[in-house]
C-alpha cells in the first residue's frame, strides 16, 4: 500500500484536506500519535464497481492508498529538529509527500502567495535533509581519516548533494546512478520523495498555479467548499458541486494525482469469489503482477491470461472474450496496463 505524507505551514488548510479525504471516502481513520493521525482511503475506481455487476461476488476489494497527517511545518528550525526530536517523523517512511500551500488571506495574516509559502515549505525539508548531510559527513570523514576507505564513495556523494541543498535545490532534482539511489535509500531525504503540491483555493477566481519542478505536480483544489460537499447525503454531492462550479471532487482529484506522481496503474482480478484491484508501478511485468498477489504464484510463473477490463466489459462474460479473441496468453516480460484484467497460471 502507498503512503503520503501531508505538509503544510500553518493555517494552509492541510487538516482540511485530510477531512476531505477521510468524509470523501468513508475511510476509517485511527490517530497513531499526538503529532499525526493515518487514513486508509478506498480508491474509487468505478471499474470495479462494473466489474462487480458483471460477476456478483462474494467479496469486492477496491485499491486502497495510506495518508498521514502532520503536525505543521514552521514551528521549529527544522535543523534543530533534526538533531532533536524529529517532527517529520510520521511521513519519513512515505512514499510521496503532499503539500499544501494557501491561496486565500486570512485575517491578521500575509496576502496569499502559494509560490513563497511552496519556497517556505521546501526550505524546511531542505533543511531537515541538509542537518542529516552534515552528521553523516562529519561520521564519515572521521573514519576516512583513520584509513577505513569504504565510505569514500558515500562521502563523495554526500559532498555533492550538500552542495545541492546549501543552494536551496530540492535532492528530487538531482540525477542518481544505481549504486547512489542505493547509498541514498536509507536516508529516506525528504525531498527526494515526489511532491504533489496542492494550492488551497479560495471561492473567487482560481489563481495561477506555482510552477512545477522535476518529480513535482500541482493541482488547485477548493478545499474550505469540497468540505462543505462531502458534510452532505452522498446523494446531493454532485448536484451541489455542480451548483458551485466544481467538475472533480477533491477526493477523485487527489488520489488521481498522486497516482500520477507514483506512477502507479490497476490491474484486476476478477471472479465469482471476488472482484479486487490491485497496484502497481507503470512499466512493472506480469510476473511482478502475480508477485503483488502472492509470492507462490511468482516463484512459479508459467503464462498470465490478460483481457483488458473495458474489453470483458463489452463482452459481457470470458467466454465471450475468448471467442472475440480478446483474451490473451502473456509471458513473464509483459508489461502490464492500466485496467488489465489477469488471471495467472502458475506451477503449484
Amino acid at each position: 500500500m502507498e503512503r503520503v505524507g501531508i505538509l503544510g505551514l500553518p493555517q494552509s488548510g492541510k487538516t482540511t484536506l485530510f477531512e476531505i479525504l477521510v468524509q470523501g471516502a468513508g475511510a476509517q481513520a485511527a490517530a497513531t500519535s499526538g503529532r499525526e493521525q493515518v487514513a486508509v482511503i478506498v480508491v474509487p475506481d468505478e471499474r470495479v464497481d462494473r466489474l462487480a455487476a458483471m460477476y456478483q461476488p462474494k467479496k469486492t476489494t477496491h485499491a486502497r492508498i495510506q495518508f498521514v497527517d502532520t503536525v505543521a511545518a514552521g514551528h521549529t528550525s527544522a535543523r534543530a529538529a533534526a538533531r532533536g526530536p524529529d517532527l517529520f517523523s510520521g511521513v519519513r517512511n512515505c512514499d510521496a509527500l503532499l503539500g499544501v500551500v494557501r491561496a486565500y488571506d486570512i485575517t491578521g495574516g500575509a496576502a496569499a502567495d502559494p509560490a513563497r509559502d511552496l519556497r517556505e515549505l521546501e526550505g524546511e525539508l531542505i533543511l531537515n535533509d541538509l542537518a542529516i548531510v552534515e552528521s553523516r559527513l562529519e561520521k564519515l570523514a572521521k573514519e576516512i581519516r583513520v584509513g577505513r576507505k569504504e565510505g569514500e564513495r558515500e562521502h563523495a556523494l554526500l559532498t555533492r548533494l550538500k552542495a545541492a541543498l546549501e543552494a536551496e535545490h530540492p535532492l528530487r532534482g538531482e540525477a542518481f546512478d544505481a549504486e547512489e539511489k542505493k547509498l541514498t535509500r536509507g536516508f529516506q531525504f525528504l525531498t527526494l520523495k515526489p511532491l504533489l503540491v496542492v494550492v488551497n483555493q479560495g471561492e473567487g477566481a482560481a489563481s495561477a498555479l506555482p510552477q512545477a519542478g522535476a518529480h513535482t505536480l500541482v493541482v488547485g483544489l477548493r478545499a474550505h467548499l469540497e468540505r462543505e460537499v462531502v458534510g452532505l447525503a452522498a446523494g446531493e454531492r454532485d448536484a451541489f458541486r455542480r451548483e458551485l462550479g466544481i467538475e472533480q471532487d477533491g477526493l477523485s482529484l487527489i488520489i488521481r494525482a498522486c497516482y500520477r506522481l507514483l506512477g502507479l496503474i490497476s490491474f484486476f482480478t476478477v471472479g465469482p469469489d471476488e472482484v479486487r484491484a490491485w497496484t502497481l508501478r507503470r512499466g512493472e511485468k506480469s510476473v511482478d503482477a502475480a508477485g503483488e498477489i502472492h509470492t507462490d504464484l511468482a516463484k512459479g510463473f508459467i503464462r498470465a491470461e490478460v483481457v483488458p477490463c473495458e474489453k470483458l466489459l463489452e463482452a459481457g462474460s470470458e467466454a465471450a472474450a475468448r471467442q472475440r479473441a480478446w483474451m490473451r496468453l502473456e509471458g513473464r516480460d509483459y508489461e502490464v496496463q492500466d485496467g488489465d484484467c489477469l488471471e495467472i497460471r502458475f506451477n503449484k
